[in-house]
This record gives C-alpha cells, structure tokens and sequence, in this order.
C-alpha cells in the first residue's frame, strides 16, 4: 500500500463528508472514501 498526499482543503472537504449521518456506514474512514471514488471513477473511464 502506498501513501498519498492530498491537498489540505480537499481533505477537510472529504473528512465533513464522511462525517455525515448517511455516509458514515459507507465511508468509515478517508481511505475506505478514496477506494470508493478512485475505483467508481475507474470503472467510467474503462467503459469508455
């Protein structure tokens, strides 16, 4: 696994995210979020 360095507004951005009531069973942490998005968004661009 490797590390990843994100902008700091885009990580205040992502951590008020997944501290939402509807989104805390499907993001429980800033990793399991970037997985999530990283690979929706990987799937789009291979239907392409």
């Amino acid at each position: 696994m490797g590390v990843v360095r994100i902008d700091d507004e885009l990580e205040k951005e992502i951590e008020a995210l997944i501290k939402r009531r509807e989104n805390r069973f499907k993001y429980p942490s800033k990793s399991a979020f970037l997985n999530v998005i990283i690979n929706d968004h990987l799937v789009r661009q291979k239907k392409k």
